[in-house]
């Protein structure tokens, strides 16, 4: 149950940076540097963790790269989850190039996500109870293909924020691509407190690839309906809200950002306050 709560977690958050988006003008196509930090609430009120962010270079198999990090913490004294998200993307083609999910603390999971684009195949990797990797899966990609974590960041530069307007993206968690489209359902000025105000756009998500006769329940074992608050100026998430499914009970779990380091060229536009008076 703890290793569900916070993977869960931490997939809300991911799903949300889906949308986080760079100006055009930056001589960067990322805010290299950049860290996001958020807390996450149970049932409105119940401090449940925090999560970490942040954007870096390095590289994979000698093929230089963009890093992209995450961290979700928490720890009950019964048990404690300490879990670590990475992507690598080409610097070159901007392909996903591995994706790395781990585990720590009262439980130790991992799985691993290698890429091959010289055969165009997706090679799934899981920890086993032994304490070894094993292939798992192995399935056929196409090149629009990200992980959940790489497409967070590569798609950042083709969100429309209009009303109305709407992007389609296709991402891989395991061995499902997931075909989906994110649309622009209201705009009006947004508070984060501690952080500021912001030109904000809400976000709908739907799926484009069901089967016939088949009725989409979420992504990623989250709730389909997911409020979604995003700045505008830089497509950052601000604030993210949905119930998770555990068995009968679906507890709301909402993440709010507390800091925001940002990167000169990717700074957001701060309203006035008189702006959430505004009609």
């Amino acid at each position: 149950m703890g290793f569900l709560i916070f993977m869960k977690l931490l997939r809300l958050v991911i799903i949300s940076s889906i949308f986080i988006a760079i100006s055009l003008n930056a001589k960067s196509k990322y805010p290299i540097g950049e860290k996001l930090e958020f807390k996450a609430y149970a049932l409105g009120f119940i401090p449940i963790g925090k999560v970490w962010m942040d954007v870096g270079t390095g590289s994979f198999n000698n093929i230089p790269t963009y890093q992209f990090h995450a961290r979700c913490y928490g720890d009950y004294k019964v048990y404690l989850a300490d879990v670590r998200v990475s992507s690598d993307l080409s610097k070159k083609t901007d392909k996903s190039l591995f994706h790395s999910i781990e585990q720590f603390g009262t439980e130790r999971r991992g799985r691993h996500l290698y890429f091959d684009w010289a055969s165009d195949k997706l090679h799934y990797v899981r920890l086993e109870k032994d304490g070894k990797y094993r292939l798992r899966r192995t399935v056929p990609i196409t090149p629009d293909v990200w992980d959940i974590f790489g497409c967070a960041f590569r798609t950042r530069r083709l969100l429309k924020t209009e009303l109305g307007a709407y992007t389609d993206v296709k991402l891989i968690e395991k061995t499902k691509i997931y075909h989906l489209r994110f649309t622009v359902v209201e705009r009006r000025p947004f508070e984060v407190k501690g952080v500021g105000i912001f030109d904000a756009a809400r976000i709908k998500m739907s799926a484009l690839n069901l089967k016939p006769k088949e009725i989409f329940k979420g992504l990623l074992n989250l709730d389909k309906d997911v409020t979604l608050w995003i700045d505008v100026s830089t497509k950052t998430p601000l604030f993210i809200s949905t119930k998770v499914p555990f068995g009968f009970f679906k507890p709301t779990i909402k993440v709010v950002m507390k800091k925001w380091d940002t990167v000169p060229g990717f700074e957001p536009t701060f309203l006035p306050h008189s702006a959430l008076h505004k009609k």
